[in-house]
């Protein structure tokens, strides 16, 4: 069972190639504390291979995420903005 505090609480989880740091309730702490200290060599390399997957997929779709905010911010900023020079443009 959980203990008494309330709150979210950190838990570190050692990965083959990191370590990594959860953060959640007082369950999923106590949860990821049972799966880590009760299961077999086998299954713990298997649950550590799928957890790093999930962080590493995690990451990059964040960062994609952040990129295209980036991007739709520039683009609304260029709407907006007149940035060209007054006039025709040049022909080629």
């Amino acid at each position: 069972m959980a203990t008494g505090r309330r709150g979210y609480r950190t838990v570190k989880v050692q990965l083959p190639t990191t370590e990594l740091m959860l953060y959640g309730s007082a369950r999923l702490v106590e949860a990821v504390q049972d799966l880590v200290n009760k299961m077999r060599l086998y299954e713990g390399v298997k649950l550590a291979q799928i957890m790093e997957t999930v962080y590493l997929q995690g990451k990059k779709d964040g960062a994609r995420e952040a990129f295209e905010n980036v991007d739709k911010s520039l683009t609304q900023a260029k709407k907006t903005i007149p940035h060209n020079r007054p006039g025709r443009p040049k022909g080629t």
